[in-house]
């Protein structure tokens, strides 16, 4: 491993733990990057990219299995209700484009496992 690769292996370990640490704070993401002297948009930054990174490894880790899905030849609809109010706490917030995820924790990991699927088909 060259040392560019590895510097960058420790700052994502790094940005890593600091997301853990914001999220387990209980505190909002605004008032702990300023306590911490994090500027927020640094913060987020790091976050997208540790969950770049571990969507990447999750789906590496757990290759799509190998039935065949066929589309439907026309657009097909489902109601989709708003849930309840989870009463996890957050692990992990994915925003890409349009769309945004939350997944916390307790989440069952076929759910898990199913989301990182269906975005791997979307990215």
């Amino acid at each position: 491993m060259d040392v560019k690769k590895l510097t960058h292996e420790v700052r994502l370990q790094q940005w890593g733990r600091t997301v853990k640490d914001c999220r387990n704070s209980g505190k909002s993401v605004k008032s702990w990057c300023a306590e911490n002297n994090i500027n927020i948009k640094t913060y987020y930054y790091w976050q997208r990219k540790v969950c770049q990174v571990t969507c990447r490894e999750l789906v590496m880790n757990h290759p799509q299995p190998s039935l065949a899905v066929t589309s439907p030849p026309i657009p097909v609809f489902a109601e989709l209700r708003k849930p309840n109010p989870p009463s996890g706490q957050l692990a992990l917030a994915i925003q890409h484009k349009h769309m945004e995820i939350q997944i916390y924790s307790g989440a069952d990991t076929a759910l898990v496992e199913t989301t990182f699927l269906a975005i791997r088909n979307l990215c």
